[in-house]
Parts: structure tokens; C-alpha cells; sequence
């Protein structure tokens, strides 16, 4: 029997137990995946594959692309494409070549790609990051946004809480800031029967 429903429900006390301590990702996911299921857990592996940027390529998203859950394949097919620009820009930047670095995806419009386009040609290398953790935010948002107490609820906080953690390591203002929208959604789930707050 799937525990959805009573998982989603502890999220707002989960998140609000680091409110003035370190927060602490790991601690976090442990306490979800306990009462996931064995294939939800291989789910939410396979989310965290996809969270080092070092060891992705053309084999973890053509994985991505096949698995039966939709958050993962709309996810990572976005991921895709923004770690193309990303190399195209640093690419153009460097004078190089960034062919290697390339994975194919579908031929298909990319609805974000000016969004990306403009956080790009900012010269600001932390605001850049920024700019482009929030747009994964909000992409996380937007694919469980009709998924009110299911695992796509789950991973779609997992990614943020993912976000939460590395500006906690960067930058402790934004680290606090992210902190304080994660709350913010979880609290909203049930009075807004989303996990997206209202903007």
C-alpha cells in the first residue's frame, strides 16, 4: 500500500525540523525513503544520479528518458537541454569545441531556452547559478504541479530540497531564502491542493 498521502503530509515537519540548524539533505531523504517502496527508492536513485553534474551523460539520460515516471523523464529531458546550452556557452566562451560534451536529445521546441539564453549572458557567475537553481526549481514546480499526494510530489521536493542544501553550503543568505520558500510550499499543499505557492 502506497504511503503518498501520509509521506506528503510530514513534509512541512520535516523541512520546518532544520528551521535554525544546519540543514541537512541527507538526513531528509533518509527519513522519505524509509517508507517508499522498493521501486519508488530506485526512483529517487536515480533522481540523485542525475544531481551530479560530473558523471552525467548521454547513457543517464537516455535512461532518464525510458523510465515509466513522468516527473523523471519531463525532469531530466529539461536537464538535458540546459546542460547543452551550458556547454555551448562555455564552449563559445573558451574557444572550443564542446561536441564531446553534447547529448542528444529530441528534436523539439524548448520552451525555456530565451529564459536560459538571458541567465547566460549575465557576467555574473553567482547570480548566474542562481538564476539557473530557481528556473530548476520552478521546472520541478511546474511538472508536479497537478500532483498533489503522489511520488512526483516526493521527488519534485527532493529536487528543491536538493537546491536548499547547496546554497546552504554556497551562500547562507540564499541558503535561508530557498529554506524559507520550501517551507513556505509544503505549508501550502493543502491549503492551496498544490505544491506550488501562489506567485
Amino acid at each position: 500500500m502506497d504511503n503518498y498521502v501520509y509521506i506528503v503530509a510530514s513534509l512541512p515537519d520535516i523541512a520546518v525540523s532544520y528551521e535554525g540548524a544546519p540543514f541537512d539533505y541527507a538526513a531528509i531523504r533518509e527519513q522519505i525513503v524509509e517508507q517508499l517502496s522498493e521501486d519508488d527508492q530506485k526512483l529517487v536513485a536515480l533522481l540523485e544520479e542525475g544531481f551530479d553534474e560530473n558523471t552525467l551523460g548521454a547513457e543517464f539520460y537516455k535512461k532518464a528518458a525510458e523510465s515509466k515516471n513522468r516527473f523523471i523523464r519531463e525532469y531530466f529531458d529539461f536537464d538535458g537541454r540546459l546542460r547543452n546550452m551550458k556547454v555551448a556557452y562555455l564552449a563559445k566562451r573558451l574557444d572550443k569545441k564542446g561536441d564531446a560534451y553534447f547529448v542528444d536529445m529530441p528534436e523539439t521546441d524548448f520552451e525555456e531556452e530565451s529564459q536560459i539564453k538571458d541567465i547566460l549572458a549575465n557576467d555574473d557567475f553567482v547570480l548566474r547559478e542562481q538564476k539557473m537553481d530557481e528556473l530548476k526549481w520552478e521546472k520541478a514546480s511546474d511538472i508536479a504541479r497537478m500532483d498533489y499526494f503522489n511520488m512526483n510530489a516526493i521527488l519534485a521536493f527532493l529536487v528543491k530540497a536538493k537546491t536548499v542544501q547547496r546554497w546552504a553550503e554556497l551562500d547562507k543568505a540564499k541558503g535561508e531564502e530557498m529554506f524559507r520558500k520550501l517551507v513556505k510550499e509544503v505549508r501550502g499543499t493543502f491549503d492551496n491542493k498544490s505544491l506550488v505557492s501562489s506567485r
